[in-house]
């Protein structure tokens, strides 16, 4: 009867739900630049993890400019970093570093891993684009077709090996060969925030300087305004929440978060609970629907676990957050 009891209990306990465990760790680039007086000695700035709901742990280098973050896809030891002196890689998760590019490399402003071939590295810089087919051991120039080299953001479609989008100062470009050509896509203003969506991958979106929102339905190849947002915002960041193709949002100065539920056809402006109204990165959390973060510049990280619900704190009070991303692991 033991035995059988023991049976019964284990049968039981396979029918009992399980607390879902997070998969992604949210990552910030970041200076602690509050009350910072050039010349003396840098806090603890570069890499960031969140450990607990206030708290973060750093990692690496005390570095002024991590403006980007990238790694493959199950492998979360290699990191990649698009740095104010070029770009940095890690193989052990952020123990021991080495800069991979040469003295060309500078003032990299964005940086991306290709999902289907991770030997595939991408980096904007603010005068153009490189890349490297070996994990960074080797780096090309990548600005054939560039009307203006000025790139702040690079993403690579993650359904398409080889296609490549760029956030330029002369609007977005796409090439389809790994960034051997480049063809001009659409939003003719300078473009500082490029994202597309995981839950739709056809659905793109795009932040202006001083000219707005813009969307793509169609992978990127065409763009439209995005109805209900100001033309005279700078949005300097977007961010689809990877659960839910009809929910995204939009930050920047003086604007607070821009959110929509439906898909982008209308917005609704949060600033309630926010000290500032200014943004700098959002991000979505892809292990809780509709959590949403909120770097804000120089106030701390915020965090929302729903459109309507209201903002909490979560750390980095004195902070500008340059790059803030969910990764795997």
């Amino acid at each position: 009867m033991p035995n059988l009891m023991r049976i019964i209990l284990f049968l039981l306990a396979l029918t009992l739900p399980v607390a879902a465990t997070a998969q992604h760790t949210l990552w910030a680039g970041l200076i602690k630049s509050k009350g910072y007086v050039v010349g003396s000695p840098l806090s603890q700035s570069g890499l960031h993890y969140l450990t607990g709901d206030t708290t973060w742990a750093h990692v690496g280098w005390n570095h002024p400019r991590s403006a980007g973050l990238s790694t493959p896809p199950g492998q979360p030891d290699t990191l990649y970093v698009a740095a104010g002196n070029g770009v940095l890689r890690s193989f052990d998760g952020g123990t021991s570093w080495r800069i991979v590019t040469g003295w060309e490399v500078t003032e990299a402003t964005g940086i991306d891993v290709d999902p289907n071939r991770p030997a595939d590295v991408y980096v904007a810089t603010a005068y153009g684009v490189w890349r490297s087919m070996d994990h960074g051991q080797t780096w090309t120039e990548a600005n054939a077709g560039f009307e203006k080299r000025y790139t702040q953001k690079i993403e690579v479609d993650d359904t398409q090996p080889g296609r490549v989008l760029a956030a330029t100062e002369g609007g977005v470009y796409v090439s389809a060969n790994a960034g051997v050509a480049w063809t001009y896509a659409g939003v003719p203003h300078p473009v500082i925030s490029l994202s597309q969506s995981e839950a739709d991958p056809m659905l793109w979106m795009a932040g202006t300087q001083r000219n707005g929102l813009f969307l793509s339905r169609d992978g990127g190849q065409t763009w439209s305004r995005a109805e209900g947002v100001s033309d005279a915002h700078s949005i300097y960041t977007v961010s689809p929440d990877p659960t839910d193709a009809n929910r995204m949002a939009a930050g920047g100065w003086d604007t607070g978060l821009l959110i929509s539920t439906d898909g982008g056809e209308t917005w609704t402006t949060r600033t309630d609970g926010l000290p500032i109204p200014h943004l700098y990165c959002l991000a979505f959390d892809p292990d809780n629907p509709g959590r949403l973060y909120a770097a804000t510049v120089e106030a701390g990280i915020f965090v929302i676990d729903s459109p309507t619900a209201p903002f909490r704190d979560a750390g980095l009070y004195g902070t500008l957050v340059w790059d803030m991303t969910f990764l795997d692991g």
